[in-house]
């Protein structure tokens, strides 16, 4: 039984591939678009609000495990409204996402709560991440965005499959 959802961001939840390389200020130009000082934008994809909102009303826990700048990711996900939805968000400025899911279950059993590797569903939009995911981690359920499941809603169907 899934725990924690854990989603990457770029590619994953919007179409933008790097928001590290976001300049501010920052423009919201509706509640799911962005863009920056330089003309980059960002738009979420179709259903993620809807998504992320019905995985936390099953009760389950939200993460996110971004290769980005801190600051960045942080600016991002509250401008856009989505920050209150995750329980943990570990973003960082390298490529290794099976070490922010070791930091994620790190943080998960520091509040008391117990999670074993196959009780974990992790969303990427990159395949390459998913072999060191298992080779460290163990049976972590890795879900490929846009080529395992077409659309975010899918998302629910594949939480209830594991």
């Amino acid at each position: 039984m899934i725990k924690i959802v854990v989603f990457d961001a770029d590619k994953t939840l919007w179409d933008h591939y790097n928001i590290s390389i976001f300049k501010k200020p920052y423009k919201l130009i509706n509640e799911n678009s962005i863009e920056d000082s330089e003309g980059n934008k960002l738009t979420l994809f179709p259903e993620v609000r809807e998504t992320l909102k019905n995985i936390k009303d099953m009760g389950l826990l939200l993460g996110l495990a971004t290769w980005n700048l801190p600051e960045k990711t942080d600016e991002i996900l509250s401008l856009l409204g989505l920050k209150e939805y995750f329980d943990i968000i570990v973003s960082k400025d390298f490529p290794f996402k099976f070490i922010f899911l070791i930091e994620i279950i790190n943080k998960i059993r520091e509040k008391g709560i117990s999670i074993k590797p196959d009780e974990i569903m992790f969303i990427d939009d990159r395949r390459v991440h998913f072999g060191n995911t298992w080779l460290y981690l163990g049976n972590v359920k890795c879900v490929e965005i846009w080529s395992d499941i077409f659309h975010h809603k899918q998302i629910l169907e594949k939480i209830k499959s594991f």
